[in-house]
């Protein structure tokens, strides 16, 4: 397994190097990795240094493992920071879980030590199991190509140098060099989403369908990610020539491929609102912009951000836009693009429902039907009331955003409201056996 990790660092670059910090948790997997940095340190001349964060979640438990790192560190010889974290507080502070406060905690640390005492690297003890567990989850939650590429080798000062090798590859080696380490109980919990998929999902993955599961989620990742390494290239030169002073050609963007259109469309978002990860459903209401919108044409992305047309370009704005009016006609068994809320929409002719997650209305099939913004004054009966209401007063119990009630969607039939879009149906319009049935896509024109 040493030269195994040998190798590995290798070839993504992370040797040579001067100094190494290891984060130790205490666990088999970061034993065995400063055992065996410590083990590479005098044939590559670099200095090993160890660093362990108490995270304050498991009392006792927690302080043993701490004092059992700090013994580690001494028995090789290597100097060893700690840190005490209250990661439960940190959680509630920022309003995420304590799984990602402790990451970020722990990586804030490590970055801490690596600039005060001129650390060059900074190694984790991320392996092959780690990788597939993190693809599977990534999986689920559709995080895109991205994601599915799994765990990097090297980010930054980040290193990984065990991502080639097995959870059982690793426990191995501790047996069979005598390293002592220590077992976090709460990993066998599952009441964490990565334990689920660690303790439950893999293992019946590998008994029902592939024994080799990890190896070949791992193997794919790769292939996965040359394709995306060569796909953001492709995409940094599109935005090159697509993207001046911040303003995309829309034309230009809407005649890229959408794999590299969507890729210059997040870049574009990003760089203004300075997400990480910006979602696929805002970008690709910058692309459909580009291809339907027309001078003046705006469209929410994410909150607190929009985009918007001028003479030709896309840009991305913060803030909250003006107030546009806009009313569009919609003919039976066409697609309209709609700018202002960033959908698409088609209305058909029906005879019955079924669940195909379009709205049904009753109206003949020569009905004047139109989507519009909201206008003062205008009111509408609620489905399951007896009586009208005015929209501004049910936008109110709905609880919409004072910033969000003029860019939602009325659709009216005839002249009067028949849909408040996202919201809820007017009773006038009740479908019984025949009528319309109106489909909205988030973004622009979906395939036929």
């Amino acid at each position: 397994m040493l030269r195994t990790i040998e190798r590995t660092m290798l070839s993504h670059g992370m040797l040579p190097m001067r100094s190494v910090l290891v984060g130790l948790s205490g666990g088999a997997d970061s034993a065995a990795l400063a055992h065996i940095l410590y083990a590479l340190s005098d044939k590559y001349g670099f200095a090993v240094y160890a660093a362990h964060v108490n995270h304050g979640l498991r009392g006792v438990a927690a302080d043993a493992d701490e004092e059992f790192s700090r013994g580690f560190a001494e028995s090789l010889g290597i100097p060893f920071f700690s840190l005490r974290a209250d990661v439960r507080a940190e959680a509630a502070r920022r309003g995420v879980s304590e799984e990602l406060a402790g990451r970020s905690v722990r990586y804030d640390f490590f970055d801490r030590l690596a600039q005060e005492h001129g650390i060059e690297r900074v190694a984790t003890a991320h392996h092959k199991n780690d990788n597939a567990e993190t693809i599977l989850m990534n999986l689920m939650r559709g995080s895109g190509i991205s994601g599915l590429c799994g765990i990097p080798y090297t980010r930054g000062r980040i290193i990984r140098p065990m991502l080639d090798v097995s959870r059982a590859e690793i426990e191995g080696y501790c047996a069979g060099n005598g390293i002592r380490y220590v077992t976090d109980a709460t990993n066998l919990e599952t009441v964490y989403t990565r334990n689920r998929v660690r303790n439950v999902l893999i293992p019946l993955m590998e008994k029902e369908f592939n024994p080799s599961v990890v190896d070949t989620i791992t193997s794919n990742a790769r292939l996965i990610a040359r394709d995306e390494d060569f796909l953001n290239s492709a995409a940094e030169a599109a935005y090159t020539d697509t993207v001046k002073d911040g303003a995309a050609d829309a034309a230009k963007l809407a005649e890229l491929h959408t794999a590299l259109a969507l890729r210059v469309a997040r870049r574009m978002i990003g760089e203004v609102t300075e997400i990480a990860d910006v979602p696929q459903t805002a970008a690709e209401s910058v692309l459909a912009l580009a291809k339907g919108g027309r001078t003046g044409a705006r469209v929410d992305i994410v909150r607190g951000a929009y985009a918007v047309m001028e003479y030709g370009m896309i840009r991305i704005k913060e803030g909250v836009p003006e107030k546009t009016e806009f009313e569009y006609k919609l003919r039976l068994g066409e697609k309209l693009y709609i700018p202002e809320l960033g959908v698409t929409v088609l209305a058909e002719e029906c005879d019955g429902m079924s669940r195909d997650g379009a709205e049904y209305f009753g109206a003949a099939p020569d009905a004047d039907i139109r989507v519009r913004s909201r206008r003062v004054g205008d009111r509408f009966r609620p489905w399951g009331m007896d009586g009208t209401k005015r929209l501004k007063s049910f936008l109110i119990d709905e609880k919409v955003p004072r910033d969000m009630r003029d860019r939602i969607g009325i659709v009216t039939i005839n002249g009067e409201i028949a849909w408040v879009m996202g919201h809820r149906r007017d009773e006038r319009f009740r479908f019984e056996k025949k009528g319309i049935k109106i489909f909205t896509f988030l973004g622009g024109l979906p395939s036929p």
